[in-house]
């Protein structure tokens, strides 16, 4: 019983792996739902399955940021029976993650961006500035993850020298 709860979370990932490359697969052979016309006056085709792969990225993003919280709760619910000051420290990592999202904000813009062939208002004001967020917070966790590989390399390197 024990063993098949440990295959729960590989047949989840198998599952959300290949509707992902399914849907982009689909994105370059499921054929264009419309041709528009750029500026310049070229014809630009849309793909079908665009709206799905957009609905699927919002989908697995609320996902993951449900998980991450429920396990942060989880976690601190449980290391505040034991010690309340190791139970704030589980919520070090949700911190900031929150400065990092908040920082982005500030750093976005609410102007309007002109794109080619867009004709909407949701490229201005609030939904700019959330798009602005996404890509400031975006080049932040890169830069925070390429940190974390290096400085756990050299940390390691010197563990193994002492």
């Amino acid at each position: 019983m024990r063993n098949s709860f440990k295959k729960i979370p590989l047949i989840i990932e198998i599952l959300l792996v290949s509707v992902s490359a399914i849907l982009v697969l689909l994105i370059y052979v499921g054929g264009n739902a419309q041709t528009m016309n750029n500026i310049a006056g070229e014809t630009m085709d849309v793909p079908t399955f665009t709206d799905a792969l957009l609905y699927w990225s919002y989908f697995l993003f609320v996902v993951a940021i449900v998980v991450t919280l429920s396990f942060a709760v989880w976690r601190y619910a449980k290391f505040s029976k034991k010690n309340s000051t190791s139970a704030l420290s589980t919520l070090v990592p949700v911190l900031i993650f929150l400065l990092v999202f908040f920082v982005s904000w500030m750093l976005g813009s609410d102007e309007e961006l002109p794109i080619i062939g867009y004709q909407g208002i949701d490229n201005v004001g609030f939904w700019g500035r959330f798009s602005d967020m996404m890509i400031y917070a975006s080049y932040f966790l890169l830069c925070g993850i390429i940190l974390t590989i290096a400085v756990t390399s050299l940390y390691s390197n010197f563990r193994k020298n002492r």
